[in-house]
């Protein structure tokens, strides 16, 4: 459907796109995607448990616009990210038990998973289970996809160990559109993001910074 206007925080925007799904499949009443969210910042205070939208970069809104060339940040953030097909935000130097894997923010999901080629590169080094039951994972649209759910030893995003880590893995559509199968890659969801103090997505400059681990998860990782 078309909307003439969607208006929040002293923005608007005009002739917006969007898809229409029943409600109990968003648990919302909209999700606010990067054709919108693409010119802000966007900072989640998991402490407070807290969200803000600043402007960012040019005032000035560009739709299915491609980028890829990587970007290098300051040395007070996490690290080297480039942009995909739409605009989202790619890190380049996470780890997973080792491995560097691609990693991106999915804030709307409830769990971090990885891609089948970073569950086949992990091989014996994982902490597997006896038994492995697959887990549905649901998306926004009601599509269900099985996951194999595994332990990684250690997780690593830029500068932060996140020490051990319970992950899933399947090839969702998202690693697909990114370019994300063939190469090991992670989603992190709000499992990850809670353990930090703050996570910041800046779209507009092509930024992402995490924050302090929260206290409790200094405490474990050191243990």
């Amino acid at each position: 459907m078309k909307l003439a206007r969607l208006a929040f925080n002293g923005r608007r925007f005009n002739d917006v796109y969007a898809g229409v799904y029943p409600r109990e499949l968003l648990a919302a009443d909209g999700l606010m995607g990067l054709d919108v969210l693409s010119r802000f910042e966007l900072t989640f205070d998991l402490v407070r448990r807290s969200m803000s939208l600043t402007p960012s970069g040019p005032d000035r809104l560009e739709i299915g616009t491609a980028f890829h060339t990587p970007t290098r940040l300051p040395r007070n953030d996490c690290g080297r990210i480039r942009t995909g097909r739409f605009g989202q935000l790619i890190l380049l130097n996470a780890r997973v038990d080792g491995i560097q894997v691609d990693c991106f923010v999915d804030s709307g999901a409830q769990y971090s998973i990885g891609n089948l080629a970073l569950f086949q590169a992990l091989g014996p080094g994982v902490v597997r289970a006896t038994q492995r039951p697959l887990i549905p994972v649901y998306g926004v649209t009601g599509q269900t996809i099985l996951a194999e759910h595994e332990n990684v030893a250690q997780l690593i995003i830029g500068s932060r160990r996140l020490g051990p880590t319970s992950l899933l893995f399947a090839d969702l559509h998202a690693f697909d559109v990114l370019g994300l199968i063939d190469r090991p890659a992670l989603l992190l969801g709000a499992d990850v993001l809670q353990r930090f103090q703050r996570v910041s997505l800046d779209f507009g400059r092509s930024r992402m910074e995490f924050g302090p681990l929260r206290r409790t998860i200094e405490t474990r990782t050191r243990s």
